[in-house]
């Protein structure tokens, strides 16, 4: 997180990106408390909400096109645990990096793509498929360094 800082220090594009995430972040945190609050919802529910929130997430053009970043395997993960958090609260989202982080090591180098996968199969296990589903669109579209 830190590298991730200084560069946004000196790069007016990655700034606006970043500031662009946390603004998303804080909507989708507010988001998941107000539906959280206001009724109990089954997994269906929450399910076919996470994918109406996704298509609303698709139809919007990007402002500019940017140029791919490559992220380091940890920087990924962080960013993943940033877009969970908001669905399934810091605990789960913790647990399920964990279990997928573990599972995604080979001979001592984690591997992107299993990392996605297991994440995936975890999110959607703990909050539903359009969660799963999320998980593995965002890791497929992140360019990660030796994935």
């Amino acid at each position: 997180m830190t590298r991730l800082r200084e560069h946004a220090n000196h790069c007016v594009e990655c700034a606006e990106t970043l500031r662009e995430l946390a603004v998303w972040r804080g909507r989708l945190v507010d988001e998941a408390a107000r539906v959280r609050q206001a009724f109990h919802a089954s997994p269906e529910t929450l399910d076919r909400l996470l994918v109406g929130s996704l298509e609303r997430i698709r139809a919007l053009e990007p402002e500019r096109e940017r140029m791919e970043a490559s992220w380091t395997f940890q920087e990924a993960v962080m960013l993943m645990r940033l877009l969970v958090e908001p669905f399934c609260g810091s605990g789960t989202a913790g647990a399920a990096i964990h279990l997928a982080v573990q599972r995604s090591t080979l001979d001592g180098a984690a591997a992107w793509g299993l990392f996605v996968r297991n994440m995936s199969e975890a999110m959607g296990s703990v909050c539903g498929n359009a969660a799963g589903r999320l998980v593995n669109q965002v890791g497929a579209c992140l360019q990660v360094e030796g994935a």
